[in-house]
């Protein structure tokens, strides 16, 4: 929300990108990421977002003006075949502070996937994250029952519904979401751990990992967030179908159905236990019951906002308003619905967001804009289901956990907050990658180039099996196997 906080996480973004492209040996081959990031097809869709929204900030056809009593628009000369913004201040948002948040972004997923090339590091990374959630959702359970007026009983934040360290609670519920199906991913990869390496259940990581999630998922629940709320028990819903179709209809045996059975039991008991939390806290269900007895101030205000946003669309369909411009070309739209500003109470509302990320990003980018990034992430749709992930517990729910986030996104501005956006973003690409390497005998792939030079197949009694991977590399499993004379 604060731009000193986005700039602090651009120079990290930054920082992270400098050290994943440092020239590194995998074993006793050398391993270039600057080779490999070219092949990332998110850098070029990301590099070119990176260059529209500069334009669009380079010529504006709007300039923002104001003084003691309101603020305007002003038209300004442009150059009308090129994309356009909004000339406004960097504090109050315009396509450079977009373009801060969008630049680390775009960082950070190169920085993912240039520099983590083991499975063992993203199971770090997804340790740390789970970590991360678990301590946030601890921090506002310390909050609630401290009834804490400050985040970290010190700041004094803007909105009083504040959730943890989210100054808007309907942000927290989407963030909490994501650690919640990681915590399960997680989870069910300790749990099968002797289906791929012969060895013991790593049960207590595995129940502790259950635990987080419910923990975490009962703080979704105590943000109040009524579709991160919905989101939770679809997840949830998911889970349990996922592991009945799977175990009850599969080819495991006796021995294995039993523990199957057992962690059905546990998802589907906290399932249960969710929601009867839920119907237990009388905020909830106020929460809940405000939809049927008020429904105009609960979602009828959104529905209206969403008609003027789509008339703000049609006029401005090819290249958009300018990234981060949403809030100063609105007004001139819903001046002609005066019953979004006053719909609860008399009182006054100001629209910095239309609750529909979906068509937030439309109407400030165009089509034009969006052309790189619709065609880069269905590329990698197309991927994780011809990889199949639904048969991969960790990128089965970060797959279903991510979605059901994007569904959340058509109810509120979810992805307008840098740190969903930049989890989600990271999440949706580690799964492809987990796929990718979280094959049999692959825990230590060493990924090159067809057109590189000494391949592990010249390893001293090592046999390597090439296997093709997407984006033009080869992987050679490492592993060593016996020879027999």
């Amino acid at each position: 929300m604060h731009r000193w906080s986005q700039l602090v996480s651009l120079v990290f973004a930054l920082s992270g990108f400098v050290l994943s492209l440092w020239p590194r040996t995998e074993g006793e081959n050398n391993f270039s990421p600057a080779i490999r990031l070219r092949r990332f097809p998110l850098f070029w869709a990301g590099l070119a977002l990176l260059l529209y929204v500069a334009v669009q900030g380079l010529n504006p056809a709007w300039s923002y003006r104001q003084n003691a009593d309101c603020w305007w628009l002003e038209p300004v000369s442009h150059l009308t075949w090129l994309p356009t913004g909004v000339q406004a201040p960097f504090a109050r948002s315009n396509p450079w502070s977009a373009l801060v948040i969008f630049a680390s972004l775009w960082l950070l997923v190169c920085s993912v996937w240039t520099g983590f090339t083991r499975r063992r590091s993203y199971r770090q990374l997804f340790t740390v994250l789970v970590g991360n959630g678990f301590l946030l959702a601890l921090l506002g359970v310390l909050q609630q029952l401290t009834d804490a007026k400050q985040i970290f009983w010190s700041y004094l934040p803007s909105n009083g519904s504040f959730i943890a360290s989210f100054i808007y609670r309907n942000h927290a519920g989407p963030y909490l979401n994501l650690m919640v199906s990681l915590a399960v991913g997680l989870s069910c990869w300790h749990f099968n751990r002797p289906q791929r390496r012969h060895g013991k259940t790593n049960l207590a990581v595995a129940m502790f990992l259950v635990f987080a999630a419910v923990f975490v998922g009962i703080m979704v629940i105590f943000s109040y967030s009524r579709a991160s709320i919905g989101v939770l028990v679809a997840f949830t819903l998911c889970l349990a179908v996922a592991l009945a179709v799977r175990r009850f209809w599969g080819q495991a045996g006796q021995s294995r159905r039993r523990q199957d059975v057992i962690l059905l039991c546990v998802a589907v008991g906290a399932f249960f236990a969710v929601c009867f939390v839920s119907f237990r806290a009388d905020k909830v269900w106020q929460r809940f019951a405000s939809i049927a007895t008020d429904p105009i101030n609960s979602t009828g205000f959104r529905s209206i906002g969403r008609q003027a946003a789509g008339e703000m669309l049609r006029d401005h369909w090819l290249y958009g308003w300018g990234a981060g411009c949403f809030r100063h070309g609105f007004p001139l739209y819903a001046q002609k619905y005066p019953l979004i500003y006053y719909s609860e109470r008399g009182t006054l509302r100001y629209w910095e967001h239309v609750h529909d990320d979906l068509l937030e990003f439309p109407i400030e980018l165009g089509v034009v804009g969006l052309i790189p990034l619709v065609a880069a992430f269905g590329f990698y749709i197309w991927q994780i289901v011809r990889l199949k992930f639904w048969r991969n517990g960790v990128s089965f729910s970060l797959v279903v956990g991510c979605a059901l986030v994007a569904c959340n996104a058509c109810l509120d501005f979810v992805f307008q907050n840098p740190a969903v956006l930049l989890t989600w973003c990271v999440l949706f690409v580690a799964a492809v990658r987990w796929i990718e390497l979280d094959q049999p005998g692959s825990g230590r792939l060493v990924a090159r180039f067809s057109r590189s030079g000494r391949s592990p197949a010249d390893d001293k009694n090592t046999t390597a099996q090439p296997r093709q991977l997407p984006g033009g590399l080869t992987a050679f499993s490492r592993r060593p196997q016996r020879l027999i004379p």
